[in-house]
């Protein structure tokens, strides 16, 4: 049985980091009755997922996206705090993204490691392989990964809503928001994505969709025996995987080029995924090697060219920026850069991109550190942030104003 101390349990992890969407905001109004009503629907097994908003982002390159109502995103929330901690104790150490202190800097840096291990420091050649996999999340089988977790969780799971659980993951997983869903972008942005590239075309039976935390979830539990595969039956030590985008680095070339087949045969039997046929990558480690917005050189990361392009038009779009709003959210991506370039080797990079910020935006922004952060000027931090006390959403000020500072005839107030 699902508790009420669960369900708000999963609430409090929902709500952070989110507690100013406008979603999130309207939820909150009436929090408390919903949650005890959604653990009783999952309780009498009356639950079932709302309508989900979906829209086609276009950087960096064109894909589909789903978000859940927000109470839907409660239940996954509730589902990862069960079982993420038994994936965790499965998961090996070189798959990096949505894991709790890893992600993309750590797999960036793993990947620099195993270079100078297999290298011994760089006195002996070594070659690095990547692979990428065919429209991963829309390929997806549903009834196989539904079966891999009921086993799962019935084998490793031994809380007093276990029932409660496997019911849950299977309604997630088995659940089509293509059915139900309010589409936010225009049809015509449709028209860039492959038949494979959204769950309206891919197929029945087929697919999880991206931007739900329980998709995340169950993509690295699916390709777990990816990585153990690598590992244990092909003897490849120095791998690492980020989502569907995996390396492999060995000695010999022709060892790596040998375990192809195998790769792609285990990952059509096993996890009915393929193997993409044009993203395929084999170099000596000295080329340099692109892996996650990066490339890894001897002593030195650089920004790849795509994620120098990205953040530059982050730049351009701030520039546009017209209210107090727009600028928050500027910042917001622009900051998102600044945060993963900073850790490698960048200042000049930084510096000259931050340059092209409009001079009109200066009296609002100021840059922190080494161009390390761009920050928004604290007397135009006057909206309220959301704080949690004992259970009680409360409001208060992050920073004072001074309104005598403020001018009025200023469009951006």
């Amino acid at each position: 049985m699902v508790t009420d101390e669960d369900i708000f349990s999963a609430y409090y992890l929902c709500l952070k980091h989110k507690g100013s969407s406008p979603s999130t905001i309207n939820y909150m109004l009436d929090h408390r009755q919903d949650l005890i009503r959604l653990a009783d629907e999952i309780n009498s097994r009356e639950y079932h997922p709302s309508t989900s908003i979906t829209f086609v982002v276009t950087r960096p390159k064109y894909r589909e996206v789903f978000a859940a109502n927000f109470r839907d995103r409660v239940v996954h929330h509730l589902i990862a705090m069960r079982i993420e901690p038994l994936f965790e104790e499965i998961f090996g150490d070189r798959t990096f993204n949505c894991r709790k202190e890893k992600g993309v800097l750590y797999g960036i840096n793993m990947l620099r490691d195993d270079i100078a291990k297999c290298s011994e420091n760089y006195t002996r050649s070594c070659y690095v392989m990547r692979l990428d996999l065919k429209g991963f999340f829309m390929s997806i089988d549903k009834q196989l990964l539904d079966g891999m977790l009921r086993e799962f969780i019935t084998r490793y799971y031994f809380g007093p809503d276990k029932d409660d659980i496997l019911w849950l993951t299977h309604v997630v997983v088995m659940h089509r928001p293509e059915l139900d869903c309010e589409r936010r972008s225009a049809p015509q942005k449709w028209d860039h994505l492959p038949p494979n590239k959204s769950l309206f075309t891919n197929g029945d039976g087929l697919g999880l969709p991206i931007g739900n935390l329980s998709s995340q979830l169950f993509a690295n539990f699916l390709l777990n025996l990816l990585d153990w595969y690598l590992e244990r039956s092909l003897g490849f030590p120095y791998h690492g995987r980020y989502v569907d985008d995996f390396y492999v680095i060995d000695r010999s070339k022709r060892r790596l080029l040998r375990a192809v087949p195998k790769i792609r045969q285990m990952l059509l039997d096993r996890c009915h995924v393929q193997l993409h046929q044009d993203k395929f990558y084999i170099q000596h480690y000295s080329k340099g090697i692109k892996f996650t917005g990066a490339v890894v050189k001897f002593g030195r990361i650089y920004p790849a060219k795509r994620t120098i392009g990205n953040f530059i038009s982050s730049v351009y779009r701030f520039n546009q920026a017209q209210s107090i709003d727009e600028i928050k959210h500027g910042l917001q991506s622009i900051n998102s850069y600044l945060g993963i370039l900073r850790h490698m080797n960048s200042y000049a990079l930084r510096r000259r991109i931050l340059s092209m910020i409009d001079d009109r935006l200066w009296q609002y922004v100021y840059v922190k550190g080494h161009h390390e952060v761009l920050c928004l000027k604290s007397r135009y931090k006057k909206n309220p942030v959301p704080w949690r006390d004992s259970g009680l959403q409360v409001y208060y000020m992050k920073d004072p104003i001074n309104w005598d500072l403020l001018d009025e005839d200023n469009p951006l107030l």
